[in-house]
């Protein structure tokens, strides 16, 4: 019986690090209601140290009658296929967090990619 071979090179493999230079945490909100009444997210950690990279995908302005303000956009592409995260969660990624706007997952199921803005 022949062995079986990878198709990636040893060498590649070991350098997927670079691909993935940060890591990610998913919190899920649990809500509270306040002494008025409101419910207060209370965000915890869904799942931790997912390998990730963060790449701004552009941005845009928005203008209201009394205000102007920026939303930042930014992908954030994972390393895996995570099937339980919505867009209710939000990712952190050295400290900045993120809303989810929406999840795509890759046809082979290795990674998961995150449309995502800034929480200010």
């Amino acid at each position: 019986m022949p062995s079986i071979q990878p198709i990636m090179h040893e060498r590649l493999l070991a350098a997927l690090y670079r691909f993935y230079p940060s890591t990610c945490t998913i919190r899920e909100a649990t809500y509270t209601v306040d002494t008025v009444g409101e419910p207060q997210p209370t965000w915890a950690d869904f799942l931790t140290d997912i390998p990730c990279r963060v790449s701004p995908a552009g941005g845009r302005e928005m203008k209201l009658p009394d205000q102007t303000y920026g939303v930042a956009s930014h992908v954030i592409n994972l390393a895996g296929y995570y099937s339980t995260i919505t867009v209710a969660m939000r990712a952190v990624i050295s400290g900045v967090n993120y809303d989810i706007l929406s999840i795509e997952h890759d046809g082979n199921g290795f990674t998961t990619r995150l449309q995502a803005q800034v929480v200010t």
